[in-house]
């Protein structure tokens, strides 16, 4: 980003007041003392039309300094934007995530209190009914089986879960991050047009005196050409 130098006012050495006087010298003075005087006023004032048009040289400069910031500082905020979207759908993505482990973790939990469950419900069956004491066994078989599985299933998650509140915290530290940068980066571009502003404004006003000074330029000139 390029920095903005002050245009350098460039001062005038001749003032409206200064050419009543001049007007007046040239009523009442002598002929040869007139033309001097009119001769010094008009180059006092094509002087001044000179520094006006190097001061709007320099506002037009620190302009386009100015102008260019503000592009440069509004294609950082689109970035910036972008990555604010793109951690949005990561955060929305990583919610849907833990909420379907958090519905599996619920369901395998459910699960394993049910087989244990009903794993007593067996043991109290094969006091009651030897006859089918090998039917039950083979059921015990199967629900043991059931219980280890859904335990190393429950150890599996459990540690996923972890896996992704990490990445959690990691996702909500990115958030901020670029929050901070969309904030500053926003800072900036209103300070850019700010400044834009201003340029502008001393650009239309150094316009407004050279018209100024040129109509008074004119008119000494016009005056001199008479008394010659």
């Amino acid at each position: 980003m390029e920095r903005d130098e002050g245009a350098s006012m460039k001062n005038l050495t001749f003032k409206p007041l200064v050419a009543g006087v001049l007007w007046l010298s040239l009523v009442y003075a002598p002929y040869g003392f007139a033309k001097k005087s009119a001769q010094e006023g008009l180059d006092k004032i094509k002087a001044n039309i000179e520094n006006s048009k190097l001061n709007v040289q320099d506002y037009k400069k620190n302009l386009g300094i100015v102008e260019k910031n503000i592009s440069e500082v509004a294609k950082a905020r689109g970035q910036v934007e972008d990555q604010k979207k793109q951690v949005a759908a990561q955060m929305k993505e990583n919610q849907a995530a833990m909420k379907k482990i958090e519905q599996n973790e619920k369901e395998l939990v459910q699960l394993s209190a049910e087989e244990k469950n009903k794993l007593t419900q067996d043991d109290k069956k094969i006091k009651e009914l030897e006859d089918m004491i090998a039917k039950i066994k083979e059921n015990q078989a199967t629900r043991t089986k059931n219980i280890a599985d859904y335990q190393t299933q429950l150890t599996q998650v459990q540690e996923e879960k972890k896996v992704w509140t990490v990445r959690t915290d990691a996702i909500k530290d990115q958030e901020k991050q670029v929050n901070e940068k969309l904030k500053t980066v926003s800072t900036q571009e209103n300070d850019w047009k700010n400044k834009k502003r201003g340029y502008e404004g001393e650009i239309s006003r150094w316009n407004k005196e050279i018209d100024k000074q040129q109509k008074v330029y004119d008119n000494y000139k016009n005056l001199a050409e008479v008394k010659d």
